[in-house]
């Protein structure tokens, strides 16, 4: 009996885990797409940014480094790992929630500060128990997890929205209760110890070595889109962020292979360094990295090819299916077309950047991501006072094919200089 491959088991259970988690946010994005009008949906896309940027700190500095090291680690030490982050998520919990309040204040939206705050609270502690689950490649336990806290969302949504009850204040409040239920679930599971605390500073200390890089890298990427949101709503209003973010759903439909990827190959790249090579010719330990996650990209890459194929040949019947045919978000054919290009490209600049993440080379990463940032800052401008949402859209594609330029040269850099050696 043929076995089937190890890659394709991981890459089954990373792809289900993800897709639950990503299909949810689509789902919960289009219920309020059609439920709200624009200027409200607006408002929950510009919110929900925030917490996103925000959440960059926690995975750079806290989940990035246990993803790296749990994966090299025996069960009872990744339980061990786990409990010192959890920890230490409780400690950014506090000034994060902080910077959430005072955006909310500052907007003069008071009413969602508090909805916003618990909900993120809630959110990181469901985050940090389901990636000390993947530290371990243990992506078919987080799938319990995952399930409850987003199709649970999706449920409790639509049951308010079927009753009327969906306002935009209650939507954070709706959110919290299956994110707390997953979180349970993962903890449950993964049981991490919180024994023996005296070795925490350096746990700390170790995690800031190998996530700072990580962190700055993150904080370009994110700005790269998430600073588009903020652009829209300060240039148009609430309405054309609300366009934007409509284009976007439709793109991120595909990001369970995107993220999934993103989030197995730094595991599968530790471990196949941390291989011994046989031999006096034997590859250098980043080379062997690289040879282990190359089949995960090109089965991540195939399906994408098909699917982004759609945005660019047929938008118009997808923003018809999704939104309707009379929807405000009905005629965004171009910004789709473009934002399928760029997301196919940057699929690959994404790859190479997780690979970077595994070897501990975070700093190459961080030259794509600036790269890739200042591009759009450098376009978006004048673009978006041209186009609208589709000049951003042409930032974006603009930046994704500069990102791909930058990981490739990087990525061949390297590599030259192993086989110098």
């Amino acid at each position: 009996m043929t076995m089937i491959p190890a890659s394709l088991v991981r890459s089954f259970w990373t792809l289900a885990d993800q897709g639950v988690v990503s299909l949810g946010m689509f789902a919960i994005n289009i219920q309020l797409a059609r439920t709200f009008p624009s200027e409200e949906y607006g408002t929950f896309v510009f919110f929900l940014s925030v917490l996103l940027a925000l959440q960059v700190v926690n995975v750079s500095l806290i989940q990035y480094p246990l993803s790296v090291e749990g994966a090299v680690l025996d069960r009872a030490e990744r339980r061990t790992l786990a409990g010192r982050a959890v920890l230490m998520t409780a400690g950014s919990i506090l000034p994060l929630s902080g910077i959430v309040a005072l955006v909310g204040y500052g907007l003069g939206m008071p009413e969602l500060v508090g909805p916003a705050v618990l909900y993120f609270i809630v959110w990181q502690v469901q985050e940090i128990g389901r990636r000390g689950l993947m530290s371990g490649l243990k992506h078919d336990k987080a799938l319990w997890g995952d399930s409850v806290t987003y199709l649970g969302q999706i449920a409790v949504l639509n049951l308010m929205a079927l009753g009327g009850h969906l306002t935009l204040e209650r939507v954070f409040i709706a959110m919290t209760g299956p994110a707390l239920a997953g979180a349970v679930v993962h903890f449950a599971i993964l049981r991490p110890r919180f024994d023996g605390l005296s070795d925490l500073p350096a746990v700390v200390r170790r995690f800031w070595s190998i996530g700072h890089w990580a962190l700055a890298n993150n904080l370009f990427l994110m700005l790269r889109v998430q600073s588009l949101v903020w652009l829209m709503a300060a240039m148009d209003g609430m309405a054309s962020t609300a366009a934007f973010q409509a284009v976007v759903n439709l793109v991120n439909i595909a990001n369970p292979i995107i993220i999934g990827m993103g989030n197995l190959v730094p595991q599968i790249a530790a471990r196949g360094r941390s291989t011994l090579s046989t031999g006096a010719g034997g590859l250098h330990p980043d080379e062997q990295a690289w040879l282990a996650i190359r089949g995960y990209v090109v089965i991540g890459a195939a399906p994408l090819l098909v699917y982004y194929s759609l945005g660019l040949l047929i938008p118009d019947q997808m923003l018809h299916i999704v939104y309707g045919a009379m929807s405000p978000y009905a005629d965004q054919e171009w910004p789709l077309r473009l934002l399928s290009i760029g997301a196919l490209s940057g699929y690959l600049a994404e790859m190479v950047c997780s690979y970077f993440y595994g070897v501990q080379r975070s700093q190459f990463a961080l030259v794509v991501n600036v790269t890739g940032t200042l591009a759009v800052f450098a376009v978006v401008g004048p673009l978006a006072a041209m186009y609208g949402v589709a000049g951003v859209c042409m930032a974006l594609l603009f930046s994704s094919l500069l990102r791909v330029g930058a990981a490739h040269y990087y990525l061949s850099k390297t590599r030259t200089a192993h086989v110098a050696r």
